[in-house]
């Protein structure tokens, strides 16, 4: 299961669906993970909290106990070729959907994310809520 930044920032302020439905996964047996692109939006945000240090210990404290995924070659191929598409179909994705899309499309892997529209529709990506 491939955790998406919304989904992320939601077990780090304990927002009670969030943190029941990391549990449920974590009892399943199934890896919650983290990606390139979305250690890069925490980060973005991070830089523009207005208290920096008390995320940051949050944010570190979750990514640190996360495996991480890179955006590798194949990913970041798929990724672009899933923008490339929405874009030309007029439902636009921001890049780093994209790029997260196309990593869970690769390894096979489920989307965990609140944000539903920005994922669904794309082939071959499937997307969990909670």
């Amino acid at each position: 299961m491939l955790a998406d930044t919304s989904f992320l920032i939601d077990v780090m302020v304990n927002d009670a669906a969030a943190v029941e439905k990391a549990r449920a996964i974590e009892a399943s047996g199934t890896p919650i993970m983290v990606s390139a692109p979305t250690v890069f939006e925490l980060h973005v945000g991070l830089s523009m909290s207005r208290r920096p240090d008390v995320e940051k210990v949050r944010m570190l404290a979750v990514l640190g106990s996360l495996p991480f995924l890179p955006l590798d070659y194949e990913s970041a191929s798929a990724g672009g070729r899933i923008y490339g598409e929405r874009k030309r179909l007029g439902s636009a994705v921001d890049p780093e959907d994209a790029m997260i899309a196309g990593i869970a499309k690769v390894r096979g892997e489920k989307v965990l994310t609140r944000n539903l529209r920005h994922f669904e529709g794309i082939e071959g990506v499937g997307v969990e809520s909670y």
